[in-house]
């Protein structure tokens, strides 16, 4: 049995991160739509408000004009964050399901499923770097079982 993906990773590890991928779908998808509705309103509305104010200059007939952008601006920069607090949502289900899939591992004892645990609550920047550790060091404890 091949034990490495096409991709270089194993196979063990691949399978929970399409897991992972599969939790997350719907709202990467969410998120991705907010972004691309958010850049281009707030790119229009930046330039726009910028070449009418300090290019031409303020008059009196350009009011109208000015509240639609200064409107789409704000639509824009709305959408932007919202898609950011998505994010934040995506990497916290990432982050539960990780801590879940440590806690019911039935290879690794619970002194180092805690490790692991506190490793990933305490740096979640490299949480998948542990995640993929843990994986490793669980399939060579399978492994030496088997075997």
């Amino acid at each position: 049995m091949n034990q490495f993906t096409s991709k270089g990773m194993p196979t063990f590890i691949e399978r929970e991160l399409e897991i992972i991928d599969e939790l997350v779908r719907p709202k990467l998808k969410k998120s991705s739509k907010y972004m691309f509705v958010a850049i281009p309103l707030l790119s229009i509305s930046v330039i726009n408000l910028f070449f009418m104010l300090i290019i031409t200059g303020y008059s009196q007939d350009m009011m109208i004009a000015l509240g639609i952008y200064a409107l789409l601006g704000a639509i824009g920069a709305a959408l932007y964050k919202e898609s950011r607090h998505v994010n934040k949502e995506i990497q916290q289900i990432g982050m539960d399901h990780i801590i879940k899939r440590i806690k019911n591992s039935e290879h690794v004892n619970d002194y180092t499923k805690d490790k692991y645990i506190n490793h990933i609550k305490a740096k979640p920047k490299f949480g998948l770097q542990t995640f993929f550790s843990f994986l490793s060091e669980e399939h060579r404890r399978k492994q030496m079982m088997e075997g």
